[in-house]
C-alpha cells in the first residue's frame, strides 16, 4: 500500500507540473498579451506566474522526494536488474536534472528579468529578447516533461522489463 501511495503522489504532482504548464503556454500567456492596458497586462501575468511558480516548485518538489521512494521500491524489488529498466530510469532522471536546473533558470532568472523590464518600462528590443529566451526554455521544458512521462510510461510497462 505504501508504494502506491508513493507513486500516486508521483502521479498527482507530475499532473500538476505538467498541465498548468501546457495551459500557461497555450492558453494564459497568449490571452494575458491581448490585454491593452499595460498595467493591468503586467499584473495578470505577475499573479498568473507567481501562483504557476508555487504550484509548479512544489509539485517538482513531490516529484524528486517521491522519485526517490520509488527508485528504493525498484530497487528493493528486483527491477533496477532488468537492463531495460535501468537504462530508462538512467535517462528519466537525466532528464529530470535538465528540467530542474532550466526551471529554475527560467524561473530564477528569466522571468525576474522579464518582469524588472517590464515595471521599469524597457526598451522593446531587449524585452522581445528577453520573451523569446523565456518562450525558448518553457518550451524545452515542456517538451522534456512530456518525454520524461512516456518514460515514466516505459517503465510501467512489460517492455522495460525484458
Amino acid at each position: 500500500m505504501g508504494s502506491a501511495l508513493v507513486l500516486w503522489l508521483h502521479i498527482l504532482a507530475a499532473t500538476l507540473f505538467v498541465g498548468p504548464q501546457a495551459f500557461l503556454f497555450m492558453a494564459a500567456v497568449p490571452a494575458m498579451r491581448t490585454i491593452d492596458d499595460v498595467e493591468a497586462r503586467l499584473k495578470a501575468t505577475r499573479v498568473v506566474t507567481s501562483r504557476f511558480g508555487w504550484i509548479g516548485g512544489g509539485a517538482l518538489l513531490v516529484l524528486i522526494l517521491t522519485g526517490i521512494g520509488n527508485y528504493m521500491h525498484a530497487s528493493d524489488t528486483g527491477l533496477l536488474d532488468f537492463n531495460r529498466y535501468a537504462f530508462v530510469l538512467q535517462l528519466k532522471l537525466a532528464l529530470v536534472a535538465v528540467v530542474v536546473v532550466l526551471t529554475l533558470l527560467h524561473g530564477g532568472v528569466l522571468g525576474r528579468r522579464l518582469l524588472r523590464l517590464q515595471r521599469e518600462g524597457a526598451g522593446e528590443a531587449e524585452l522581445a529578447a528577453t520573451r523569446r529566451w523565456s518562450i525558448v526554455l518553457s518550451s524545452v521544458v515542456f517538451v522534456l516533461s512530456v518525454a520524461i512521462l512516456l518514460l515514466a510510461a516505459l517503465l510501467a510497462s512489460d517492455w522495460s522489463r525484458r
